[in-house]
């Protein structure tokens, strides 16, 4: 089955290191047969140089073997250095030189040479012994072969072998850009990826139990989408579970007391200054533990709920209410699921509302918050319970959504905000020629070092997706949608192909909300009379390339630092994606069978918050005119 693989390299600079190396190695053997003007002696070493802009890099490549094996016959001539040392530099996809099995490899001696000098052909391994060196070989960053640690040097009478030297630590380089080289994967690269076990997400929460904090797994394969889910959420070392800080200001803003939008930056900027110390001790812990004194800092994140207390999560409870006593008052009690508690913030500002302003239906209120985070489940919300008194109606769930198997039968409402930009989505690339659509997998080595590969089975629910997304929006011509792959005409696509040789035959990749089909799956089966209300981005600055794509993030040094990858060091960084909503709510109600409506950020506070209590002097709202990239959509 071919299959495909994107590699982190500079290709640009590994062909013209290749091209230089063989003009040298050229001039060299001139040099040295211009003593001997055998007409013979020349044409043997002489071999044409292959453009650095031929249609194929792999030619350069071979041409460079072919020159060596001819040139390393005479028994006179030491073979020509190597293109690369033995310690290549190293990036987040690169993979280490042959180990110890190579060091079992037999040698081929050479018979001494007779005093006249003469050409000897030297002994050519089976192409039993080739593959088996292919196989215990890997490649490097640059997609060349790394020969192996032991090496021949033929001198005038015997083959002497040099001592391998003693395998260095590998230090890593996750400063990648894997979109750099993508091409078809020829039968070793395709064995590669099928001798690692391929693993979800949930295999690796459970054997990540024994690992120490700063240990990854090693030697497997996996889903785009597990390899994001994994590194958001794993419990040993998931971003979510060591380095996320939710920002939270010590008490609500004074909105009558600020002059402008301006004022209130500045001060909101002020409130930071009590996380400093917060900040600074964790980062140092971090160092302490990995021995790396430029540990990423913690990240600081914030959301419309903290920033705008009580008032934010005042309109959601007016929401609720009104939505409560309309439909479902007094046959049933108001039952309020919220995905994602975070601090908590959400929880209190609603509870405390319906306490002052309908103690009876407070008395009939019951609210749940599924919350994965250990951290956040037991350190915060647990002790914010019990200050306000809230504990005899509040139930904390420490366990994923996707992990839920408990069916609620009667009405409730269920509240998501801003948990789809962290569902885990899965790559597809699709073919210039065929349009034909590739999943793509990480695959870590034994290393620990990553590569993206493409194969052109779909899973079942990448395909599925696939499927659904045409029948829910049959208009929807992804050759004419702006930013899709496929909107670029085959013509222009096949003539990138041939003006530039280090072009591959994928498109730029697409990231499709898988995890969101298996969110609406568990609405469907386990909550069939729940009502959502779910808000989040529908645009993001700085996302890496594709169509999609997500934003990847760092705090170092305090400041925020995007890559333009997703294969990163696991629990680090954050990753978070735009959402479509009006692919969702067409899917939503293809899949649960429910209407969702959508409304812009600002109109559902204009319709549902105290507008007056955030307005600032000269008249602006900081809370309806700020997250202009986000939308709710309700049921």
């Amino acid at each position: 089955m071919p299959l495909r693989i994107s590699r982190s390299c500079t290709a640009v600079e590994f062909a013209l290191t290749k091209a230089r190396s063989v003009r040298r190695c050229q001039h060299e053997q001139r040099r040295r047969l211009s003593s001997q003007s055998t007409k013979q002696q020349y044409a043997i070493a002489h071999r044409p140089t292959t453009s650095v802009w031929s249609s194929s890099l792999v030619r350069n490549v071979r041409s460079e073997r072919q020159f060596r094996k001819s040139t390393c016959a005479r028994s006179d001539v030491p073979p020509p250095p190597r293109p690369f040392s033995e310690e290549p530099r190293l990036a987040a996809s690169t993979v280490a030189s042959a180990g110890d099995k190579t060091k079992k490899l037999t040698t081929t001696t050479v018979a001494p040479a007779p005093e006249k000098a003469k050409l000897v052909r030297p002994q050519v391994p089976s192409k039993a012994s080739q593959s088996s060196l292919r196989a215990t070989s890997k490649q490097d960053t640059r997609g060349a072969s790394l020969s192996i640690p032991t090496h021949e040097r033929l001198k005038e009478d015997a083959v002497q072998l040099e001592k391998p030297k003693k395998k260095e630590a590998i230090v890593h380089d996750y400063s990648v850009r894997p979109y750099s080289y993508l091409y078809f994967a020829e039968e070793d690269n395709y064995a590669v990826f099928k001798k690692y076990p391929t693993v979800t997400s949930k295999r690796l929460a459970k054997l990540s139990t024994n690992m120490k904090a700063d240990e990854r797994p090693r030697k497997l394969s996996m889903l785009t989408r597990d390899f994001i889910d994994d590194s958001l959420y794993n419990p040993k070392y998931g971003y979510f579970s060591r380095q996320a800080l939710i920002y939270s200001p010590e008490k609500p803003f004074e909105y009558g007391a600020i002059a402008n939008a301006d004022d209130f930056v500045n001060r909101w900027s002020m409130t930071y200054k009590q996380y400093d110390n917060v900040l600074s001790v964790r980062s140092s812990t971090d160092a302490t533990v990995n021995k790396d004194t430029s540990a990423p800092l913690p990240q600081l994140w914030h959301t419309p709920t903290e920033l705008f207390q009580p008032f934010y999560g005042q309109a959601i409870a007016k929401y609720l209410l009104l939505n409560y006593l309309l439909t479902l008052y007094p046959y049933n009690d108001l039952v309020i699921y919220e995905v994602g508690g975070g601090n908590g913030t959400l929880m209190l500002n609603i509870l405390d509302y319906i306490r002052e302003s309908h103690p009876d239906v407070y008395e009939r209120t019951r609210y749940n918050i599924i919350e994965i985070s250990g951290a956040l489940a037991e350190k915060q919300l647990r002790h914010k319970l019990e200050r306000q008194g809230f504990s005899d109606r509040v139930r904390i769930i420490n366990k994923s959504i996707f992990d839920w198997t408990t069916e609620v039968p009667k009405p409730c409402f269920f509240i998501a905000l801003e948990v789809f930009d962290n569902f885990a989505h899965d790559t597809i690339r699709y073919d210039h020629e065929t349009n034909k659509p590739y999943q793509g997998y990480v695959v870590v080595d034994d290393d620990g070092n990553f590569q993206e590969h493409f194969s052109p089975e779909l899973d079942p629910l990448a395909a599925r997706f696939m499927k659904l997304r045409e029948e829910v929006m049959p208009h929807l011509d992804l050759t004419r949608e702006r930013g899709h792959p496929l909107a670029k005409s085959k013509f222009r696509r096949k003539l990138r192909t041939w003006l530039d040789p280090l072009a591959h035959d994928l498109t730029t990749p697409e990231f499709i909300p898988t995890r969101y089909l298996q969110f609406l799956d568990i609405l469907k089966r386990y909550f069939p009379e729940h009502r959502l209300l779910a808000s989040d981005f529908t645009t993001l600055p700085n996302a890496i390339p594709g169509y999609n794509s997500p934003v990847v993030q760092v705090m170092l040094e305090k400041r925020m630092i995007p890559v333009e990858t997703y294969m990163v060091l696991q629990g680090y960084f954050d990753i978070l994606f735009p959402t479509d909503f009006e692919l969702a709510a067409a899917m939503y109600e293809k899949v649960v069978g429910k209407i969702a409506t959508i409304a812009t950020h600002s109109s559902f506070l204009e319709q549902w918050a105290d507008i007056e209590a955030t307005t600032t002097k000269d008249g602006e709202n900081p809370m309806v005119s700020f997250y202009q990239n986000a939308a709710f959509m309700c049921t």
